[in-house]
């Protein structure tokens, strides 16, 4: 009997995944990190550098040290300096030591300190002499510098003397480190010790010449004139004007007196000035600014009508003539607006001239000290 064997194949399925690629999404986070790390040294990289040369050139300059050049790159300073190599290894541990404020406090923030040696003749040089202009103007009781200043010793002492004339004083002066010339310091003197006199004003050195503008009291006017003209000064002189400023008891009777001969004129019922009142306002500004202190500006109204609405409609005027001086070159702080409606007549309202006479307006001044 014959046997048959029966084979059986089986099958076996491997299922493989395919490998993705890496780089496109592991590199993401590397790069966004990049980017920020990038912005952050942009942004903070140069104010920690000027942070670390403005604290390290302090420190030097407390201690009195030689300095000529003081350079940061990143938290590494290098310094150019003429001292020898004693006073050059002090100067090197001096602003090693200089402390900076941080997140975690106070530390020392130069990395590395490098001391570069430069002879004599290598330091800035004074150029040959050219004009520096200087201007010293004054507003009340402060004075601002500005223009130009060969160095920095003559800097300090121009601020010392202009502290010994004000309480206030901005510096805008440019230090050039030029020569400006044998009669610069001189000129500096004046200038302060003129406008010192002054209420407002201001001098002006062009370089050849000394020119002085503004305002002062009658008896101010003769010390700043004596001053300008003071002996040795003849070379420096330009221009002298300054006007003499009036009493205040002088300017109402100026003011009164002018305005009791010709009427700043309003549209009916409105606090718009009429036309052909330019000659009058420009008069009243002249006079104004010959005049100290505070302005007020009075507006009045006859009788007739409604009395809270003539108190409006004289504060109303009263505020059009402030505005008409102020743009006539009346500073806006020296003017003040009242309006006093028909409370204050200075004639009989049952005339038509006596309400013509009280629609008015007033210009006082208060005394001054």
């Amino acid at each position: 009997m014959e046997t048959k064997s029966k084979k059986t194949r089986r099958q076996y399925w491997r299922r493989t995944a395919s490998p993705r690629p890496w780089w496109p999404w592991g590199i993401a986070p590397l790069a966004g990190l990049g980017i920020l790390f990038l912005i952050g040294a942009l942004l903070t990289a140069p104010r920690i550098e000027a942070d670390v040369r403005e604290q390290v050139s302090d420190r030097l300059d407390a201690a009195g040290l030689p300095a000529f050049d003081v350079r940061s790159d990143g938290q590494g300073v290098t310094i150019s300096t003429p001292a020898q190599a004693d006073e050059a290894l002090y100067l090197r541990a001096v602003a090693a030591t200089t402390q900076c404020d941080t997140w975690a406090g106070e530390l020392d923030c130069p990395t590395s300190v490098t001391v570069r040696k430069i002879e004599t003749h290598d330091a800035p040089a004074i150029l040959s002499s050219r004009p520096h202009p200087l201007t010293v103007e004054r507003s009340e009781n402060s004075v601002r510098l500005s223009g130009e200043v060969p160095n920095v010793e003559e800097q300090d002492r121009i601020l010392g003397v202009a502290g010994q004339h004000f309480e206030e004083v901005t510096n805008a002066l440019s230090i050039t480190n030029e020569s400006a010339g044998s009669n610069y310091g001189q000129a500096a003197n004046q200038a302060l010790a003129v406008v010192s006199h002054l209420e407002s004003g201001s001098a002006s050195w062009s370089g050849s010449a000394l020119t002085v503008n503004g305002s002062a009291n009658a008896d101010a006017v003769a010390k700043a004139r004596a001053q300008f003209d003071a002996p040795g000064s003849q070379s420096l002189q330009g221009e002298f004007n300054v006007r003499s400023l009036l009493g205040s008891q002088r300017c109402n009777a100026d003011f009164e007196e002018i305005l009791s001969n010709a009427t700043i004129r309003f549209q009916t019922s409105s606090a718009v000035i009429d036309a052909g009142n330019d000659e009058l306002l420009n008069q009243l500004a002249d006079l104004a600014i010959s005049c100290p202190g505070t302005l007020t500006v009075e507006g009045h109204t006859d009788s007739r009508g409604d009395a809270a609405a003539n108190q409006s409609l004289s504060l109303a005027r009263a505020n059009a003539v402030r505005d008409a001086l102020a743009s006539r070159g009346i500073e806006a702080d020296r003017l003040a607006a009242k309006g006093f409606g028909e409370a204050q007549p200075i004639a009989n309202n049952d005339t038509s001239t006596g309400r013509a006479k009280n629609r008015r307006i007033a210009i006082t001044i208060g005394e001054t000290q």
